[in-house]
């Protein structure tokens, strides 16, 4: 077990970690299949333990890697559009693209903030953004305050979780990702309640205003 730690600290200081977060998150920006803030969020916690890979550095790379996944996405999506392929067209990705599109219209700042600390919903909204044709100059400059704040949110998560044991560095990128995976959890059904209890309101609105005897006040005629 000891040498084993050995090698997950040594191969954490060196450039080759940060050369494969930087890919895996690229990726993940794409297909929501690796679990990008946990390496994040890992590294950090060792970083915090051992000085190496740096906090600043980790961050700059998971924030550029984020964006440019993100916007890799949004280009897919403004080429290919949400239906051209066959897998596009199954119920689970239709609802999330339905969801996402959804999101957009209502406010497409929120939605591109929020959805980065979504993993399924990050996707979605990129592909749904550049298929619906959001402005380039709109959509980047939201995913650039995005990914920062993401990178930013990490690295917090994996420096708490590795200032607890600190003389433990797996240990603590262990409890750092663990508390990550629960705040994203959280973070997640916090979304989809505030979205519900918006769609139950709008919904009351609608039955209202189409409600028998519901007529707007008129002015009196002279």
């Amino acid at each position: 077990m000891d040498a084993l730690s050995q090698f997950v600290l040594a191969a954490a200081g060196t450039p080759w970690a940060l050369l494969a977060m930087f890919c895996l998150i690229i990726i993940d920006g794409i297909f929501p299949l690796v679990p990008s803030e946990s390496i994040v969020i890992g590294l950090a916690a060792i970083g915090v333990g051992t000085g190496h890979p740096s906090l600043l550095l980790l961050g700059f790379v998971a924030a550029v890697a984020a964006f440019i996944g993100d916007n890799l996405a949004y280009e897919i999506g403004r080429a290919v559009g949400l239906r051209r392929f066959r897998w596009m067209r199954h119920p689970r990705f239709v609802k999330v693209t339905d969801w996402a599109a959804a999101a957009l219209q209502r406010r497409v700042s929120s939605a591109v903030l929020a959805g980065r600390f979504v993993p399924g919903g990050r996707v979605a909204i990129s592909l749904v953004a550049g298929a619906t044709k959001i402005p380039r100059t709109v959509y980047r400059p939201l995913t650039a305050a995005s990914s920062s704040l993401w990178a930013v949110y990490s690295l917090v998560i994996g420096t708490i979780g590795g200032a607890w044991v600190s003389q433990h560095p797996i240990l603590g990128a262990l409890l750092a990702v663990a508390l990550g995976i629960a705040i994203g959890f959280v973070i997640d059904k916090i979304i989809t309640l505030v979205r519900r209890r918006r769609d139950a309101r709008r919904a009351r609105t609608v039955v209202v205003d189409r409600a028998p005897g519901h007529f707007a006040e008129r002015a009196p005629v002279s």
